[in-house]
């Protein structure tokens, strides 16, 4: 049982009556809690970074970022909830018109360690009667996607809303920062060195891309082999600075986020690394999909 002291109790529920006021369409900033609760900044976003390691409260960072609790967080105040709102769980049916998505409530998995074929037994919410046997299916749990179901519907019992998944595959994602895996050797390039030099560092230090700084060292922005590549293709001048090529969309996480959230991040951006900030929002390291495969991959190592 998750037990709250009165001011974590008291930031929580700011968060949640925030995010249901917002109609459970945009995430909440710690400033707004902060300015309801005449609180510092800096304390609320700490407890609510307390509060997410608790499994009460979901994150993104990035100018659109901000908080949403969980079912967990609305299970602890007592509040109601629809199991409908971000952040907890989804099942995704494959239909020929489309992609289905309903929440999902609870997960068990069968026969994981018998020669049958292991299954999910899921309780979802939402309109059943959309799902058919033999649909295809994909279960995220939540509160952060750390399990992954994929497979086929066995059975379906409408009394109980529940779904029995034949599983083909089946992914345990480690529940691992980000600040950990990351590689904390950042390298920079100043903005007026020439596309010809950045590609010359970039290549020797045998890396793919990184980040732009100008004279104060303030990341402007991002530059990739692929860019430079790019600008080699189209005739570009090489021996003009490096600022007037690089990206200036720069995707940062905090070095207190999950790969999970990294993941998830990478897919919706497109991109295959990230820049890794700490609380205070300076650059520490950056992230890649590499260096998240090969943490995964050690941990199958034996010694």
């Amino acid at each position: 049982m998750v037990v709250l002291t009165e001011t974590q109790k008291n930031i929580l529920k700011v968060l949640v009556d925030l995010y249901e006021k917002k109609g459970r369409k945009s995430m909440v900033k710690s400033k707004e809690v902060a300015r309801i609760l005449n609180k510092d900044e800096g304390t609320v976003r700490n407890v609510i970074m307390m509060l997410k390691n608790m499994g009460l409260v979901e994150s993104r960072t990035g100018p659109a970022g901000g908080y949403v609790p969980t079912l967990k967080a609305y299970e602890v105040l007592g509040a109601p909830t629809t199991y409908t709102h971000l952040g907890y769980g989804y099942m995704i049916v494959y239909k020929r018109d489309g992609i289905k998505r309903l929440p999902a409530i609870r997960m068990e998995i069968i026969n994981l360690f018998k020669p049958e074929k292991p299954r999910a037994l899921t309780r979802v919410g939402g309109d059943i009667s959309i799902i058919e046997v033999n649909d295809k299916v994909r279960v995220e749990s939540g509160p952060a996607g750390k399990l992954i179901v994929e497979g086929r519907v066995g059975k379906i019992n409408p009394q109980g809303n529940e779904v029995l998944i034949d599983i083909d595959k089946l992914v345990i994602i480690p529940d691992e920062l980000v600040g950990r895996v990351a590689t904390r050797s950042l390298f920079t390039v100043k903005w007026n060195m020439s596309v010809r030099e950045v590609a010359k560092s970039l290549y020797e230090r045998k890396i793919r891309g990184a980040p732009v700084v100008d004279e104060t060292n303030k990341v402007i922005g991002f530059i990739t082999t692929t860019d430079i590549s790019m600008i080699v293709g189209t005739g570009g001048d090489l021996d003009s600075p490096i600022s007037k090529f690089m990206r200036r969309n720069v995707f940062t996480i905090n070095e207190h986020e999950t790969i999970i959230e990294a993941m998830k991040l990478m897919d919706v951006y497109g991109v295959g690394r990230l820049l890794v900030i700490d609380n205070a929002g300076n650059p520490v390291g950056i992230v890649t999909r590499t260096d998240i495969l090969r943490f995964i991959l050690s941990l199958q190592t034996t010694h």
